[in-house]
C-alpha cells in the first residue's frame, strides 16, 4: 500500500477529527459483523485526472444551475483561480463541450452532451432529483445525508448534505464491510455475491457468518444502524427502490448518538416518506 494512497484505519478511538465531522457512517455495529473500517480520500494523482474531474466539475454545475454562467462565477463556485478556470473553459469550448456567448462572455453546455444526458436520465429511470431527496431529508431531519454508491469493496460519497458546521466531501469512500451503508447496501446482494466480496476483502469464514446473520436481520428491517468506533454517532442506512443502473444507492443519515437513537422511529418514516416522495415525482 502506497503512502499517497491516503488509506486511514479507523478503529475505536482512532478516527482522525477532520473525518469525525463527515459522520457519515463510519458506524459498525457488532450485530451486523464489525471489522476495522478504512477511509479513502479523494485524491488527485496526475494532472490530466484532475483537469478532467473539473471539467465533470463545471458540467455539474451547470446542471445545478441551469443557465449561463461567466468564467468568474464558475471558478468561484469551484474555488479556481482566474487563469485556471479560464484555461479549463477555453480547453472546454475548443472540444466542443461548451458553447461562448461572446456578448455575454457567458458559457453553456453545448448539444455535443444530449446524447449522454438523454442515456443518464433512462438510465436513472428519469429520477433526476437524486439531489433534491438528499437536500430535502437534510432540511426535514436538520443532520447530515448522504447518497453512497458501491466502488469495489468501499462505498463512495457521490452527493451529500450536510448540517451547518459539518465537513464532508463527495468522492470519499468508506469500507463496504463494517460500516452501517456499506451493511445496508449488502442486504440487496445476492448470499453467493456477500461472501464472494467477504472472501476478497480476506475476512474470516467465522467473521462471514456474523456478516450473513446481519444482513439477513437487514432485509428484514429495510435498513442498517449503529453506532461509529467511539459511540458518539449513530447512523441509519437505507437502500433506494433504484433499478435501471443495476446497482443499489444507499440512502443514509447520520448524527449525534443520543438524538438520533432518541429519534430513530421518526428519522426511520421521515426517510420512508421522502423516499416515497421522490418515487412518486
Amino acid at each position: 500500500m502506497h503512502d499517497n494512497d491516503l488509506w486511514e484505519e479507523v478503529a475505536n478511538n482512532d478516527l482522525p477529527s477532520k473525518l469525525c465531522t463527515i459522520m457519515t457512517l463510519i458506524s459498525a455495529p457488532q450485530r451486523y459483523g464489525r471489522s476495522s473500517v478504512r477511509v479513502k480520500r479523494p485524491g488527485e494523482k496526475r494532472s490530466v485526472s484532475r483537469s478532467a474531474t473539473r471539467a465533470l466539475d463545471v458540467l455539474e454545475l451547470f446542471g445545478g444551475e441551469g443557465r449561463w454562467l461567466r468564467a468568474k462565477e464558475i471558478g468561484d463556485r469551484l474555488s479556481l483561480s482566474s487563469s485556471s478556470i479560464n484555461q479549463l473553459l477555453k480547453t472546454m469550448v475548443d472540444s466542443g463541450h461548451l458553447v461562448f456567448n461572446i456578448d455575454s462572455k457567458a458559457y453553456l453546455p453545448s448539444p455535443r452532451l444530449l446524447t449522454f444526458a438523454g442515456w443518464l436520465g433512462e438510465l436513472y429511470q428519469g429520477h433526476s432529483g437524486l439531489h433534491q431527496l438528499v437536500a430535502m431529508l437534510q432540511e426535514r431531519t436538520s443532520i447530515g445525508v448522504t447518497l453512497t454508491a458501491p466502488n469495489d469493496l468501499f462505498m463512495q460519497i457521490v452527493d451529500l448534505a450536510t448540517a451547518p458546521g459539518d465537513t464532508a466531501e463527495r468522492g470519499l469512500q468508506i469500507s463496504m464491510f463494517g460500516s452501517a451503508i456499506g451493511s445496508a447496501y449488502l442486504s440487496t446482494l445476492a448470499d453467493a455475491d456477500i461472501v464472494r466480496l467477504a472472501q476478497r476483502a480476506r475476512i474470516e469464514s467465522g467473521p462471514i457468518a456474523l456478516i450473513m446473520e446481519g444482513v439477513r436481520q437487514i432485509r428484514q428491517d429495510g435498513f442498517a444502524d449503529g453506532p461509529s468506533g467511539d459511540g458518539a454517532i449513530w447512523s441509519i442506512a437505507m437502500p433506494l427502490p433504484l433499478q435501471g443502473p443495476g446497482y443499489s444507492l444507499i440512502l443514509a443519515l447520520a448524527g449525534a448518538a443520543g438524538e438520533v437513537r432518541d429519534r430513530r422511529d421518526l428519522l426511520l418514516a421521515t426517510m420512508r416518506d421522502a423516499i416515497s416522495e421522490w418515487q412518486g415525482g
